[in-house]
């Protein structure tokens, strides 16, 4: 509506009464006082007998008051509901919108959950997993998915009869770590996890666990206390903490050579800090293989070529450019002029195609070539025309190509030769100078263990 206002579409609005026009008082009163009367738009309130119109209608204060009672309404409302839904709470009610994985709300009652019989007993099974199977999160997730067990997410849609576009049995550690922690399995209800932030915005925010309110014993359980006691210490003696919490040199840029993923570290093996792949920490070497490298042989790697591509610039610049050149558009200079010359002399048969055309067309006219005729020639000169205009547009491509490479290859040589005295590498030298490192899996050849990197550098990605 303010879009037509502003376009000049719209010289009058009127409403029913002032609460439909908004419920914010400041809103409300700065259209009404402020923009409207710029712009010149007559405002009628039909149920409130206001019309900006009429002598003194700035003056009515009945308005301005009625906007504030307008607002206060609704956050009467608000403060009414939550004052309801903490009475039931504290009573032990459920008050969520779903209910947790193995139960559902009764029939009879929705604030009261009763244990579904069809995930109650995977819900048991997860947790006896984790207690006395020496499962953690990321194994009991790989397992449930290759026996192709429906997701929560997945089972509430299909209970609910909606489409599910995501993997139904694709389950993830955050839902198997979430739910072992969950006491509702104990047969505790807990609300209040979450709250609006107010009545006049939808965002929802998590509140400390001081704010929850938990009531025991409001349902049947799933799991005893002892299980429940067992699973959360086995997986809790599971985390291995870091001394240094720190993110490694290279977060953020190593990626898998086979599934895309990133590696990210892996616990202290013989003293040295490994990198392998996320893909196979979750789903296992079913989903990825683990393309393992220590962060000492890849730092000596990046720094070796890091100090290769400085030593190739500093050498011969203008060969280090051509070599470039080549690599990323596959062609030299001489290819280049010969694309040149390929253009003009392209450009040139389009036009004598062009005039070809015309002086056909003229010759029609004049009863030199019948219908027939001019048909059947215009025709090749249309076909030989579009396709000269494509080779035109190949040519063009090419030199545009040629171009933007010229201006990268100009940016990587400048950016590396601020790096000439490198000795070391540190994060800033790292994410400036590089894109993507990408490692590859261990193989052997001849009996010697291989592995192929390959670094993307800023502005020319992999240059060899």
């Amino acid at each position: 509506m303010m879009s037509d206002i502003d376009n000049g579409f719209i010289n009058t609005v009127i409403v029913k009464d002032l609460s439909r026009f908004g419920r914010t008082y400041l809103g409300v009163g700065r259209h009404i006082e402020e923009i409207f009367p710029e712009k010149g738009i007559r405002f009628i309130s039909v149920g409130d007998n206001a019309d900006s119109a009429k002598e003194n209608f700035d003056l009515d204060l009945m308005i301005p008051m009625k906007n504030i009672f307008n607002q206060f309404y609704p956050a009467d409302c608000s403060r009414k509901t939550r004052q309801a839904l903490r009475h039931k709470a504290l009573k032990g009610e459920f008050i969520g919108s779903t209910a947790a994985y193995g139960y559902k709300k009764s029939a009879a009652d929705k604030h009261i959950l009763e244990i579904d019989e069809d995930t109650a007993p995977i819900v048991e099974r997860i947790f006896k997993m984790a207690a006395y199977e020496n499962c953690g999160c990321n194994k009991i997730a790989r397992i449930l998915t290759a026996e192709m067990v429906l997701t929560p997410t997945a089972y509430a849609a299909k209970a609910a009869g909606r489409a599910y576009a995501k993997n139904p049995y694709e389950w993830n550690l955050t839902t198997i770590y979430k739910m072992i922690e969950n006491q509702v399995y104990l047969g505790h209800t807990i609300n209040c996890k979450k709250r609006k932030t107010s009545f006049k915005s939808k965002k929802v925010v998590k509140q400390s666990e001081d704010k929850w309110i938990i009531v025991e014993n409001t349902h049947p359980p799933i799991v005893s206390e002892q299980l429940f006691k067992d699973a959360n210490v086995q997986i809790a003696s599971r985390k291995r903490g870091r001394r240094n919490t720190e993110h490694h040199l290279f977060s953020g840029l190593v990626k898998c050579g086979t599934c895309g993923y990133s590696l990210s570290l892996s616990p202290k093996k013989n003293g040295k800090d490994f990198l392998t792949c996320t893909t196979y920490k979750k789903k296992g070497k079913a989903a990825c293989s683990i393309h393992y490298i220590s962060c000492k042989d890849l730092y000596d790697f990046v720094l070796f070529d890091v100090k290769r591509q400085i030593k190739l610039v500093l050498k011969d610049e203008k060969k280090a450019a051509e070599l470039l050149k080549k690599k990323m558009c596959g062609t030299n200079k001489a290819a280049l002029e010969r694309s040149e010359r390929d253009a003009k002399a392209t450009e040139k048969r389009i036009k004598e195609l062009d005039d070809r055309f015309y002086r056909l067309y003229e010759d029609k006219l004049n009863g030199v070539l019948s219908e027939e005729r001019f048909i059947k020639l215009s025709n090749n000169c249309e076909a030989e025309l579009e396709e000269q205009k494509a080779k035109l547009e190949r040519i063009k491509s090419i030199t545009l190509e040629s171009t933007a490479a010229d201006e990268n290859i100009e940016s990587y040589i400048s950016l590396i030769k601020e790096f000439k005295d490198i000795s070391e590498l540190d994060k800033e030298i790292v994410h400036r100078l590089i894109d993507k490192i990408t490692v590859g899996n261990k193989y052997v050849v001849d009996g010697v263990k291989k592995q192929d990197i390959m670094i993307c550098y800023k502005f020319v990605g992999n240059v060899g």
